[in-house]
Order: C-alpha cells, then structure tokens, then sequence
C-alpha cells in the first residue's frame, strides 16, 4: 500500500503548497495595503479607530485585525497544509521503508 505513494509528487505538492501561502501573504499585504490607501481620503475618529482596531497596518502583528488575518493567518493554515502533507508523506515513507527492512530481514 505504502509503495502507490509517489514521494516526488508529494514534495512538488509541498512545494506548491508553500508557494501558494507565500502568495497569499504577498496578496494579503498588497490588498490592506490598497485598503488603507482608499480609506486615508475619510477623515474623522471613526476612520481611525477602523483602521487601528479592525484593518491594521501592513506587516502588523496585530492579532483581531483583518491585516493580521490575511497577512499572516491564512498563510500560516495553507503552510500547516504544507507542513502536514509532509509529515504524511514522511511517515509514509519510512513505513515503507520498515517494512522492506521487516521482509528482506
């Protein structure tokens, strides 16, 4: 069962994966940062407070703030998807691998 596993395509998939959240994080950015653009035309507290407490500023570690959210936290679950493949792809490997040295032994 272990052997229908391709390892090469597991770790391309990986690889993918962690280009995907890379892109993320870079789109994430580009957006919030396009938002506070738009938003610095409004004046007033309420504007303020908005992007203080609700948008954050770009490349903020500001947890609760949609910057936070789409900067950092969705690039971070698409990189555990990365991360969790491999470990997969890894526990698959050396299943196999034991049970070859089980056999030939």
């Amino acid at each position: 069962m272990a052997m229908l596993v391709d390892n090469n395509k597991l770790a391309t998939a990986k690889a993918d994966i962690e280009r995907i959240s890379t892109s993320f994080a870079t789109a994430g950015s580009s957006f919030i940062t396009s938002l506070t653009s738009a938003l610095s035309t409004f004046e007033g507290e309420t504007k303020d407070a908005l992007i203080t407490y609700k948008i954050g500023t770009s490349g903020s570690e500001t947890e609760g703030t949609l910057a936070y959210f789409v900067e950092k936290q969705i690039p971070d679950l698409i990189n555990g998807l990365a991360q969790l493949l491999e470990g997969n792809r890894s526990t698959v490997e050396d299943s196999d691998r034991q049970l070859a040295e089980a056999i030939s032994g």
